[in-house]
């Protein structure tokens, strides 16, 4: 399963988003994959945001080129749900904290 992209709310798919943290640098972009296709890449002042299918999805967030240290985790997707994170990442390792709300 691959990850879909819609302008529009759809109640029966779920919804990921994520966003920088605040201090974490411009210059640092990050590549995300979701079921093991490459879904997109987002930097610093602009939020990820794609819809998915209910049911479990792999997603993976990374520095470009770097995959030793990515973020792993898995979504159990329900319909109408949000699933909100902001990405911050040290020296070795990307972070994917949950948070109740992206602006």
């Amino acid at each position: 399963m691959t990850a879909g992209q819609s302008d529009y709310s759809r109640s029966s798919d779920g919804r990921l988003r994520m966003k920088h943290s605040p201090v974490l640098g411009i210059n640092i972009p990050i590549a995300v994959w979701i079921d093991g296709v490459m879904a997109g890449a987002f930097a610093k002042g602009h939020v990820y945001e794609r819809y998915l299918t209910p049911g479990r999805h792999d997603v993976y967030a990374s520095r470009p080129g770097t995959l030793y240290d990515s973020w792993y985790g898995t979504l159990d997707v329900r319909p109408g749900e949000t699933y909100s994170f902001v990405v911050k990442c040290t020296l070795n390792r990307v972070i994917l904290q949950p948070t109740s709300w992206v602006d």
